[in-house]
């Protein structure tokens, strides 16, 4: 393949994967709008963000599998058009329950690209350029996940919410017909798939199961009786999927792949940075919005800095991972986050906005210094890395997810503390009650950092010692 024709098919999956991983983050800022217009209450609209996590990761590993077994490019081309698809019906809907439908039609076409796009690029690239490419890639990825309440801020200070949704389909259109001109037209067959169907079923009940738990959680207490069922019964149907795993002759996930170290700490360190992130998409919306008071498309502007420096960042630290080693940049950016959580442990409402943007800026920096993805495919064999995209992605998803949960109970836990009673909602009339949730939510946000670096440190010393 051309050297041109690479770069334009690394802008072209790379812009569908900002669309779908951005789609997972741009709601949130724009759910009490969706709950007015709609007429539902605010804990319902919600599930517009969840059901669209909750289905990309269950689908995800599916379409892992088959695209080792039948080709990746079908599989990511087909699923541009359903997400196009899914935005415009997004946009297009006058109630809930469409919305909700279109949701999933989204994360249908969103799990087929997040499941293939890592692997195309590796297939495309020669390996001396994977971390460059690799590192790309990861700030449209990034950037879409970070980017979701400041862009998403930006669009509802000049349109409708409906617009987060139809801003997709320019975007997605031109990159669909670029990858339809340069990328390889290949028969496809159906003949020789072979699909660990027990396996998948037990996945796909997994999944939910835990999710639903979690969420419900939230709402009713982790000791309510059927929170703690769904938790069991998640626990029992992930032994059971590692059992059926190891026992089928075509497993949908080949476990050996975990028997290297550096894919996964790379999984786990992934995802607890993608954990990290979520805590932003969370709390500096309420922050700047409700306690700042300001409005939607400034909170939108000041929340772009995130974005913005990761642009910068993630390229050049994949550069540098090509020299380095990706392991080695990622566990220098680590040190970079406890810049921007410290700020946000400290700030208060009189400081000056410079502080929170300096934060904000710096937090774009480390995540996009940080290379998961280098670090994660270039420690999965050839042959896995269509399984290994999967996992990256769905190690992505799951983080956000917890992400979410883990932020929203510890913020609504910290003011509840000093309320002295349980909330569930932003304390309209005591905002320091929300300064000290938030500041209690970025300790273990901090936390969070300290392990992966504990991690990324074990990895490396280990590298070291076996040399």
């Amino acid at each position: 393949m051309k050297k041109q024709s690479q770069w334009i098919l690394l802008a072209a999956t790379s812009s569908v994967s900002f669309m779908s991983t951005l789609d997972a983050s741009i709601v949130n800022i724009a759910i009490p709008h969706i709950s007015r217009q709609l007429g539902v209450p605010m804990n319902e609209a919600e599930w517009v963000v969840s059901v669209y996590l909750v289905l990309i990761c269950t689908l995800l590993i599916f379409f892992g599998r088959l695209s080792d077994q039948i080709g990746r490019i079908p599989i990511f081309q087909t699923g541009t058009l359903v997400f196009l698809a899914g935005s415009l019906l997004c946009g297009l809907s006058n109630s809930l329950a469409i919305l909700l439908i279109a949701r999933g039609v989204q994360a249908l076409g969103s799990s087929m690209v997040m499941a293939t796009n890592f692997g195309i690029i590796t297939e495309i690239f020669p390996t001396s350029q994977h971390g460059r490419a690799l590192g790309i890639n990861s700030s449209f990825v990034q950037v879409g996940n970070i980017a979701g309440p400041g862009l998403g801020g930006l669009i509802l200070g000049l349109a409708n919410w409906h617009w987060i949704f139809f801003v997709n389909l320019p975007i997605g259109v031109i990159a669909f017909l670029f990858g339809h001109h340069i990328f390889k037209h290949e028969p496809v067959t159906f003949k020789n798939v072979q699909v660990d169907w027990r396996g998948y079923a037990t996945f796909a009940t997994l999944i939910p199961a835990f999710f639903i738990a979690i969420y419900w959680g939230q709402a009713a207490g982790f000791n309510h009786l059927g929170v703690i069922s769904l938790l069991t019964l998640a626990a029992v149907l992930l032994g059971l999927f590692i059992w059926i795993e190891q026992h089928v002759a075509e497993p949908l996930i080949q476990l050996r792949i975990f028997n290297n170290r550096g894919f996964s700490l790379g999984i786990i360190s992934a995802m607890l940075v993608y954990m990290v992130g979520f805590f932003n998409n969370v709390i500096m919306p309420f922050y700047l919005q409700e306690t700042l008071a300001l409005s939607a498309g400034i909170a939108g502007i000041i929340l772009m800095a995130v974005p913005l420096l990761n642009i910068f960042s993630a390229p050049i630290g994949g550069i540098i991972s090509d020299h380095i080693g990706a392991e080695r940049i990622s566990f220098y950016a680590l040190f970079i986050f406890f810049i921007p959580e410290l700020i946000f442990i400290f700030i208060q409402p009189s400081w000056s906005l410079i502080w929170l943007v300096f934060g904000l800026a710096m937090f774009g920096v480390a995540n996009g210094a940080f290379q998961n993805n280098p670090m994660i495919m270039g420690n999965a064999g050839k042959e896995f890395q269509g399984i290994a995209g999967a996992i990256a992605a769905l190690s992505r998803n799951l983080g956000m997810t917890f992400g979410l949960s883990l932020a929203t109970s510890l913020l609504y836990f910290g003011i509840g503390i000093k309320a002295h009673h349980r909330m569930t909602a932003y304390p309209k009339l005591h905002p320091d009650w929300f300064i000290f949730g938030m500041h209690f939510s970025y300790v273990f946000a901090l936390g969070l950092i300290g392990i992966a670096i504990g991690l990324m440190s074990w990895l490396l010393w280990s590298r070291k010692k076996a040399v």
